[in-house]
């Protein structure tokens, strides 16, 4: 509603003049009486300013009281798009936040602006001078401002007499506004860091609904196990581990649990069937827990007791509370992209091995006009020496309009202020048919949110583009297939093979990327499996197909599986693990329509069908998510999800700024607080050495060795110990809080090991962080080690039978 925002200012100036207007006769009155000589009531004159100024006086009020009315109208009619205005606010600061995750993720309030008024009046194409626009922009401005203000009448009908008209275009523009900035965003995203993205807005979103209990919210995020549990029963032990239990023994501190831990013990048998489902999810929880517990409410107790499904379920829950747009992406599309972008935005590209995206520039300006050989596209390999040739390439096209892609702009640090300034100025003169594109890869991912490799002002203003393959495999033969149309379908002249077939080798192409998110069980090494092996093997496979009577099918895995996909290989048992996928998909059974053949359990190939038929057969018939479907056991993906989930979650938190949802500042310190009494009661004396060391005569290696590690323990219990009793200061008041005080409480309220505490203990290098444990599990497994090296203490020239060499500090001290 322009028109209001228009008349709310019309209004306001208009008030001022009154305010003016009335202090001018106010002031003229005043000076007419002090200057005035003799009997005022037979001045004449004065009498006659008087009246005028009693006359214009009312007018003024008069006009006054229709303006506050008018006021009160405006405010009423602009009051009712407010949720409207708080969804745009709420997405904005949530775009705000996300460079904690990553430094590419920098978001400026223009390109949030351009977003939300595409969100609003659609995407608006590019200005074509016909005969209309000219007689459009010839119009009087009179005749224009009486077509707003008709517009307007028509909305304040349709408001007074059809409010149901009207509540369902302000539940559009929320909807609307929240999945184009979503989408928008979750386009230049990581694709470990989308369910991130999505998690963090369903958290706000019920926030602001009233949804959400923050108790409820702060154990999502932060999985916080108890410290000092109490002991399990014997039949609780045969079903739960110690992580269970502590984290059962946590989260009956959310009111609806509170009797969690006393169910569990008594109702081991159901429980234990429970927690034996390979997808408890989509399994009734024991007893009346079912009907107790919402949706979000079973969201903790597979936090709380089977983390491993977490994020599954978690993805399911956001499809039903937002829709299942918000967890399901559409393959990259080239051109959509372009259309969004602008002289103003440029678009920048997220590198990753084996995905080019010059490919699709050139295809695009192919198709706009836009080629090398019409001298309007320039891509440039940026390196040393190219400054001069993009600046002149970027200050020719600007003006004359062109495209310019700047390869690796990451590689020229020292230049890219430079960059920055120059598309600065395009964004302000710039030609509408100029485009930039640009490339840079993304800093290591132990760096991720903190090397900053490209300047924020480029990032802010640019589209960004991490068109990464998916790591889900209905996503990743969805996007796979995607690289085919119709035209490819329709070159065969053997459909009944050829469709098929290509069915499969988009299947097979995803398998072989899918396999590689299970780290070391997958493939022994990260292969670079990218795009370009699919189309070449799909023209294979049309040549093959076209040019022989039998169909190839040994000719065709040796070419795929040794030489296309085989070529990036370099382990023997890699190159075994592929040959056997082709083995099995590439098979006379394939094409035959008697046969119960299935390319995996539970997914039959599709024999026949158009382009659109195939796409929409693997939207509807691909089966869950699973191991199985790739041929690995089904706990081969235990690990994997277990790390998802934590590495999620922290993500969360750190958005959050260090709580929950909807949660306060005093839940926080509180919880810290009980946090520091269970952990100081826990915590285990140090060792005396001066004593320990009194009775050593001979400094054997082993003996040597123990003393280390009595040594490093002192240390480590010394640091928590001080950083523990200075923080409990702190928050009595008796000291200030310090930075590393606050980081302290961020730590302990989201159970996670400070990086301080684990320094110390070696379980930080050069590599990153060694430590996989939640802090209420290490500090356990802190306990263990001292027990350990207690009992070795008491003697340090008898070695221990059994040495549990992962609990030792230095384990390859005591191996040597």
């Amino acid at each position: 509603r322009p028109d209001l925002e228009e008349q709310k200012a019309v209004l306001i100036s208009q008030m001022n003049g009154f305010k003016i207007k009335t202090k001018e006769l106010e002031d003229g009155i005043l000076e007419q009486l002090a200057n005035a000589e003799g009997d005022i009531l037979e001045n004449i004159a004065l009498i006659e300013n008087l009246e005028d100024s009693k006359r214009v006086a009312l007018e003024i009020g008069e006009k006054a009281k229709i303006a506050a009315v008018t006021e009160i109208e405006i405010n009423a009619a602009r009051e009712m798009y407010r949720r409207v205005a708080a969804r745009g606010s709420l997405m904005f600061f949530l775009l705000a936040t996300l460079n904690k995750v990553h430094t590419f993720y920098h978001f400026s309030l223009a390109s949030f602006n351009a977003i939300v008024e595409r969100a609003i009046t659609g995407r608006r194409g590019k200005l074509v001078w016909n005969e209309e626009a000219v007689m459009s922009a010839m119009a009087p401005a009179k005749l224009k401002r009486a077509l707003l203000d008709e517009a307007a009448e028509r909305k304040k009908v349709v408001l007074a007499d059809e409010p149901e008209v009207f509540e369902a275009r302000m539940n559009f523009l929320v909807d609307n506004i929240t999945f184009k900035v979503f989408d928008a965003t979750r386009r230049g995203l990581l694709e470990r860091h989308k369910l991130i993205l999505a998690t963090q807005l369903l958290l706000k979103v019920m926030a602001k609904a009233g949804e959400l209990d923050s108790a409820e919210s702060e154990y999502l995020t932060s999985g916080r196990s108890s410290m000092s549990p109490p002991q399990m029963t014997a039949k609780v032990q045969e079903f739960l581990t110690a992580k269970q239990w502590a984290n059962a023994c946590a989260l009956k501190e959310v009111d609806a649990f509170k009797n969690l831990c006393e169910d569990l013990e008594l109702g081991t048998d159901a429980w234990s069937e429970w927690l034996e489902f390979e997808r408890p999810e989509t399994e009734n929880l024991p007893g009346e827990w079912e009907k107790r517990c919402t949706p979000f409410q079973k969201l903790l107790v597979l936090r709380a007791l089977r983390t491993d499904r977490v994020t599954t379920s978690l993805t399911k829950f956001i499809e039903n509370r937002l829709g299942a747009r918000y967890t399901q992406q559409e393959p990259f599309d080239m051109e959509d992209t372009f259309n969004d972008s602008s002289y103003k935005q440029p678009l920048f590209f997220v590198l990753f091995p084996g995905v080019d995206p010059g490919v699709a520039i050139e295809r695009l300006g192919r198709k706009l006009g836009f080629t090398a050989e019409g001298g309007n596209y320039v891509s440039i390999a940026m390196g040393q020496g190219q400054e001069k040739n993009a600046e002149n390439t970027i200050d020719r096209f600007s003006k004359d309009g062109g495209w310019v892609f700047l390869q690796n702009i990451h590689l020229m640090s020292t230049w890219l202020p430079t960059l920055d300034r120059k598309l600065e100025i395009v964004g302000e003169t710039g030609s509408e048919d100029f485009r930039a594109f640009l490339s840079a890869e993304p800093p290591p991912m132990m760096l991720e949110s903190e090397m900053q490799t490209v300047p924020e002002g480029v990032l802010q203003a640019s589209i960004k583009v991490a068109n990464e393959p998916p790591t889900d495999l209905k996503a990743t033969l969805r996007s796979s297939y995607a690289l085919f149309d119709q035209a490819t379908l329709d070159r065969s002249t053997k459909p009944k093979a050829h469709r098929p077939m290509l069915f499969t080798l988009a299947f097979f192409h995803s398998l072989v990327l899918g396999r590689r998110k299970f780290g070391f069980q997958g493939f022994s090494r990260n292969y670079p499996f990218n795009n370009g092996d699919i189309t070449v093997c799909a023209d294979v496979l049309h040549n093959y197909v076209e040019g022989r009577d039998s169909l190839p099918w040994a000719d065709l895995k040796y070419i795929w599986g040794e030489i296309m996909y085989g070529g990036h290989i370099t382990d023997g048992w890699d190159r075994r693990a592929m040959s056997a996928y082709l083995d099995v998909l590439l098979v006379d059974d394939l094409v035959d329509e008697k046969s119960a053949y299935h390319l995996a359990p539970g997914f039959r190939p599709l024999l026949e069908g158009d382009f659109s038929a195939y796409r929409f057969y693997i939207e509807e018939a691909m089966p869950a998510e699973s191991p199985t479907l790739l041929g690995l056991h089904s706990n081969a993906e235990i690990a994997l999800l277990v790390e998802n989930c934590d590495a999620l979650f922290r993500a969360v938190f750190t958005l959050q700024g260090g709580g929950a949802a909807g949660g306060g500042g005093s839940n926080k310190e509180a919880r810290v607080k009980e946090l520091l009494v269970e952990m100081q009661e826990g915590l285990p004396a140090e060792f005396a050495m001066l004593e320990i060391k009194s009775r050593v005569k001979e400094k054997t290696p082993y003996v040597v060795f123990v003393l280390q590690e009595l040594e490093r323990a002192n240390a480590v219990l010394d640091l928590m110990g001080t950083g523990m009793r200075e923080l409990e200061l702190g928050l009595s008041g008796a000291l200030n809080v310090s930075d590393a005080m606050d980081a302290l409480i961020g730590f302990l309220y989201v159970n996670i090991v400070p990086p301080n505490w684990l320094k110390i203990c070696g379980q930080i290098g050069p590599t990153g962080n060694y430590n996989r444990k939640n802090l209420a599990n290490w500090f356990v497994d802190l306990k263990e080690r001292h027990v350990q090296l207690d009992a070795w203490s008491k003697d340090p020239y008898v070695r221990p039978h059994s040495v549990w060499a992962a609990g030792l500090f230095n384990p390859m001290g005591y191996v040597t």
